[in-house]
């Protein structure tokens, strides 16, 4: 079950002093990562661009080496604040929700070239409606992206966060016939990045409820999990494999 809207700004409110450093893991991995977005939302000077869920502008800022605008959507507004002072960004305090619910209209609404929403999709409470929602972004021509992770996650997590992840897994088969029913052409691929993190960094991470997954547990049953880990992975480092799913689909070129 998706979390309440606010639930989810709180979150990340939260998170916002720290959340590059948790979720960058490594300038390496946001290269990585750029260039596993860039190689299919393929920015173009004069492209108006959205990062949906941008957060602190961890990709919006790559995105905006190419792309004349950026919209960049989160709902936390300490996230927003944490942008860079770039006249290509366009911040929008909203969530997916508001998106979806039409409470929230975007700048260049149907003009959009290129809208990234990574890992924000689980957000929303009716992820058919919200995939609409983003593909009724698009310009013609314009493209997609959205990033998931898999249902078989390798992240150093505990059992029952893992399973959690598994009960709330959003298939991107059934996001890839949504998508085409809107008239998009949709590809669904899956990359995999080596990680190698400090167990102790690892450790205050998960403390920290890095993820929205773990917002869901109490302290006792955080606690019980940070002692899975550790005895898990005895070592002082850990590594793993990240795998991440991309949906990439593109509207006709002529609507």
């Amino acid at each position: 079950m998706p979390q309440h809207p606010d639930d989810v700004a709180a979150h990340y409110e939260r998170l916002a002093d720290d959340f590059e450093e948790s979720w960058a893991h490594s300038p390496a991995f946001v290269s990585w990562m750029n260039r596993c977005i860039h190689a299919r939302l393929r920015l173009r000077p004069g492209d108006r661009a959205a990062d949906i869920g941008c957060g602190s502008g961890l990709y919006a800022r790559s995105m905006a080496e190419h792309a004349l605008t950026v919209v960049c959507v989160d709902p936390s507004a300490k996230m927003l604040a944490k942008l860079p002072t770039m006249t290509s960004f366009v911040p929008v305090r909203a969530s997916i929700e508001d998106l979806a619910t039409g409470a929230v209209r975007l700048p260049h609404t149907g003009q959009l070239d290129a809208v990234l929403a990574k890992d924000v999709i689980h957000h929303a409470r009716d992820v058919p409606t919200a995939l609409r929602t983003l593909a009724a972004l698009l310009a013609p021509g314009g493209r997609l992206v959205v990033v998931t992770w898999p249902l078989r996650i390798d992240y150093p997590l505990f059992d029952k966060a893992v399973k959690r992840h598994e009960q709330a897994y959003i298939d991107p088969a059934d996001m890839a016939r949504v998508l085409t029913d809107c008239g998009l052409t949709v590809e669904v691929t899956c990359q995999t990045y080596r990680l190698s993190i400090a167990k102790e960094k690892w450790l205050a991470w998960v403390a920290n409820r890095f993820m929205s997954l773990l917002s869901s547990f109490d302290d006792d049953e955080l606690g019980e999990g940070l002692r899975e880990i550790d005895t898990r992975y005895p070592g002082p480092v850990i590594e793993f494999e990240g795998r991440f799913v991309f949906t990439h689909a593109q509207a006709p070129a002529h609507s």
